[in-house]
């Protein structure tokens, strides 16, 4: 696939286009990344983070191996719009880089590796990974070790949460991975205190209740990042534009903390 059209596909906006295209980068460079981000990631990794365009860089090189899967795709039968639903995480990711930091680019390197390896798939409004847990989790019935294989469900950010649209992902995964296989989510969307923000008939309230909390992590700050687009020191420098921002901060000037849930989805109740 070109360049070009990957980019208008997943909905790049033009001035990170027209950034992604100034970009010179040999194809014996980009082909010797390449091989060092297979087989040491994390050595790739600490080589870009040396320069001082890493950003674009990062956008450049994700863009180019999301042409590549493309074939990939082609070849397992996968429906080109899950393809493009999946890959449009580029372009939102590369949106959140330029609220943050002012730059076109992608920051969260490290989310992109899934996308590339075809472990994560985008299907409807959620996003679903398969990889192995990294908790012990028991509840509801239902138990999990840490190593065993599990989906991790995700929720793409730049749409509204319906249950309904919530309830059609879950329904399409299980028809792609199966009943026999536990389901998480690790998330702020799940945090117990969102209780004490949010009103009755709240859409993220209503994803809450898809699944059975089995743990809090107190110490992860990601509602603080997705509700005020930066994490501060300073509490009180957090806007208040948004009632839902309004309502996170007093929450928080009480000392009160904003962490993330660990659920296990309930299959049965959710199809």
């Amino acid at each position: 696939m070109e360049l070009k059209r990957f980019c208008r596909g997943i909905g790049l906006s033009s001035n990170a286009e027209e950034r992604l295209f100034a970009m010179r980068i040999p194809e014996g460079e980009y082909e010797r990344a390449k091989a060092l981000f297979f087989r040491d990631r994390e050595e790739f990794y600490g080589q870009v983070l040396t320069r001082p365009d890493y950003r674009m860089y990062f956008l450049f090189f994700f863009s180019r191996l999301g042409c590549e899967v493309y074939e990939s795709y082609q070849e397992k039968q996968i429906p080109e719009d899950i393809y493009w639903d999946t890959f449009r995480d580029v372009a939102l990711w590369c949106e959140n880089c330029y609220a943050e930091f002012g730059e076109y680019g992608i920051d969260e390197y490290d989310w992109f590796f899934r996308h590339v390896e075809l472990k994560i798939f985008r299907l409807g409004r959620l996003e679903f990974e398969t990889m192995q847990s990294e908790w012990d989790l028991s509840t509801g019935g239902c138990s999990v070790k840490l190593g065993d294989p599990v989906i991790n469900i995700h929720i793409p950010q730049g749409e509204k949460l319906n249950p309904a649209a919530c309830r059609d992902s879950v329904k399409r995964a299980v028809k792609a991975f199966g009943k026999n296989i536990v389901y998480i989510c690790h998330s702020w969307l799940l945090y117990p205190g969102l209780k004490e923000i949010l009103g009755p008939g709240s859409n993220i309230l209503e994803f809450q209740n898809l699944f059975w909390l089995a743990q809090v992590d107190y110490l992860e700050r990601e509602a603080e990042w997705r509700i005020f687009t930066k994490v501060r020191e300073d509490i009180e420098a957090y806007p208040e534009n948004t009632s839902l921002q309004r309502a996170a901060k007093e929450y928080l000037m009480k000392g009160k903390l904003l962490g993330n849930g660990i659920g296990i989805l309930k299959v049965s109740e959710t199809l």
